[in-house]
């Protein structure tokens, strides 16, 4: 391809995508969502910026980003959203380890490594978590752009490995990048969404054994399937290493390949298929799902349609017989007071109506506050009124009300999105505040508690799980281990329009039932709505962008997995493999400067 055909491409594709941009603008002006905007936006940006890196003056070509490309789409194919196609993942990361031998062929330095890193890296998280941007423009952009330079952190990490300790490398891209996953669980800018094992979420059958392991141990298995892939290809495609890997040798590399893809997979179809769930009772719960577009409907002062809504969900769905539990979505109700939430009118309506109605549980998410009395130290989320008199903190909580005996228990969530519900690292960046504050962000952020609490009943201990806390696994036992017996999952799910942001979340709570084996309800306020099982199969479901309620029998469960017991513990041990290379590196480096 010529020069100039290079750069009329590559400004044909960028001009399409301004007009995108422009596009959007204009939808966003007249409160219209964006769908799948977004990802043809990144996609037509990305393609344009590849083609005029990709192709020299002289009109020849670098293969070198073509192999970070086709990474970066296995990757973003491989993950649940556009293509079903998991097993993608499994050699996801060869062609950018066959990148990586030529680079260092080539002597190149870190930043050369580290950019076609990021090239991959960019691509898979437009493919797989374009949807974001359908809340906030900068929120997307800072979401894609921050989390494919920090999946650049153990990518650079195996560069380094590979020049001190070549013998190793493999294995510290391995425990390095399930410690940069990790990590993505455990501190303020926390995002695992994008976590390798969450790619089967969609194929419960396939990956029963979470149960000991959780999504950890998958991100484990997919990089020792990638490692193996790169080695058959490296022995058989370039026959690299003809002289040395004898037919046998050849053979037994095959085997080896295919019982480490194969064997957790046979074992999790037969634990699919002959898992009986643990008889500790069942509860019949009714999931509510109101269908409030979130932008522009659900926060507008519109109380009363809401709550008509509601009751005539509710009503509708008590025709079909007694209920123990109707279960509303995240954020039902503003302007709670949790020192006394039946001021509430919508939560006077409820009790009053629904009251001898056959239901015996209301449990709904609520945006609420608390008042700090007099004497009560006041948490990091303070805020205060205009004119200084009361200190308060913002919530976003469940409540659970009995009407048998009218007990009132509430929850408060303890995982926030950055930027939305909470501000990462806000001493070291209190000039950003204003800033975030425009965005439509908070800085103060909200009021949580320590420990994760089950709602208690007659009928049985629930688990409030309040939207972004069912992405984590590990934090999710913490439920259990206080003696949840079934989860109930109130989110919202409709700031990313009908894309595959719900669907992945929809996913994600498979995992959690199988780490866990608990039967998960989920009311979300657009969908999707859903019963799941103990094996992390939805047994039914609503649709997407429709007002629905969904009645269903749960199984109770008071036994623990291995998982709920011992946690992440592949992930720490992966810390320490990591810690160990970098010590390893560092000392390396400093005998080599020495001589």
């Amino acid at each position: 391809m010529s020069h100039a055909n290079r750069r009329r491409i590559a400004f044909l594709l960028l001009a399409i995508s301004a007009a995108i941009a422009g596009s959007m603008y204009i939808q966003f002006s007249n409160r219209e969502l964006w769908g799948f905007a977004p990802l043809f936006l990144y996609l037509t940006l990305y393609s344009g910026v590849l083609v005029l890196l990709t192709y020299r003056a002289d009109g020849t070509s670098r293969s070198n980003n073509g192999l970070s490309t086709l990474s970066g789409m296995l990757l973003g194919f491989g993950f649940p959203g556009i293509l079903p196609i998991p097993v993608l993942l499994m050699v996801a990361f060869v062609p950018l380890w066959v990148l990586h031998q030529k680079l260092v062929e080539q002597k190149a330095g870190y930043g050369k490594v580290f950019l076609h890193g990021l090239s991959a890296f960019l691509l898979y998280n437009v493919l797989a978590t374009y949807w974001v941007t359908n809340t906030a423009l900068a929120a997307g952009l800072f979401a894609i752009i921050a989390n494919s330079f920090l999946m650049c952190l153990p990518w650079l990490a195996f560069h380094w490995t590979s020049r001190q300790s070549p013998k190793v490398a493999y294995l510290a891209f391995a425990v390095c990048w399930i410690s940069f996953e990790y990590m993505h669980y455990n501190w303020q800018l926390n995002w695992p969404w994008l976590t390798l094992g969450n790619g089967f979420a969609q194929w419960p059958s396939l990956i029963q054994w979470y149960e000991v392991t959780g999504a950890l141990g998958g991100s484990a298995w997919i990089l020792g399937c990638n490692y193996l892939a790169f080695k058959l290809y490296l022995a058989t495609v370039l026959r690299l290493r003809s002289a040395t890997t004898s037919a046998p040798q050849k053979r037994r590399l095959y085997m080896l390949s295919a019982a480490v893809l194969l064997v957790p997979i046979l074992g999790s179809v037969i634990r699919y298929t002959t898992y009986s769930p643990v008889e500790n009772g069942t509860i019949t719960v009714g999931s509510i799902q109101p269908n409030f577009e979130p932008h522009f409907e659900k926060f507008a002062n519109n109380e009363g349609a809401q709550i008509d809504t509601f009751m005539r969900l509710s009503k509708a769905a008590l025709e079909e017989g007694p209920l123990d539990y109707i279960v509303f979505p995240e954020t039902s109700f503003s302007r709670v007071l949790e020192e006394d939430p039946m001021r509430s009118t919508p939560l006077q309506v409820f009790r009053g109506e629904l009251e001898g109605q056959g239901v015996g549980h209301l449990v709904t998410g609520f945006d609420g506050y608390h008042v700090f009395g007099p004497d009560e130290p006041l948490s990091a989320a303070v805020r205060y009124s205009r004119d200084g008199s009361m200190a308060y903190e913002a919530l976003n909580a469940a409540i659970q009300i009995d009407f048998d005996s009218e007990k009132i228990q509430t929850y408060r969530k303890g995982v926030f999105v950055p930027g939305a519900e909470s501000f990462p690292f806000r001493k070291a960046f209190f000039f950003l505040e204003d800033w975030i504050n425009s965005l439509g962000g908070t800085v103060a952020g909200r009021g949580t508690q320590s420990q994760r609490l089950p709602l208690v009943s007659d009928k049985a201990k629930v688990a409030p799980v309040i939207c972004y806390e069912s992405v984590f696994g590990e934090y999710f036992t913490d439920y259990i281990k206080e003696g949840a017996q079934a989860i109930f999952v109130m989110t919202n799910d409709g700031w990313w329009d009908n894309t595959a942001g719900h669907r992945q979340h929809l996913w994600f709570s498979s995992l959690r039932a199988i780490e866990t084996r608990r039967d998960v309800v989920r009311s979300a306020n657009t969908g999707i709505s859903a019963f799941i099982d103990q094996r992390g199969y939805i047994k039914s479901r609503t649709k997407y962008d429709e007002a629905a309620f969904l009645n269903g029998t749960m199984q109770l469960n008071d036994e623990q997995t291995l998982y709920v017991r011992w946690g992440d513990i592949i992930a720490r041990i992966c810390l320490l493999l990591a810690g160990m290379v970098v010590l390893g590196n560092v000392a390396r480096s400093l005998r080599r400067s020495r001589s």
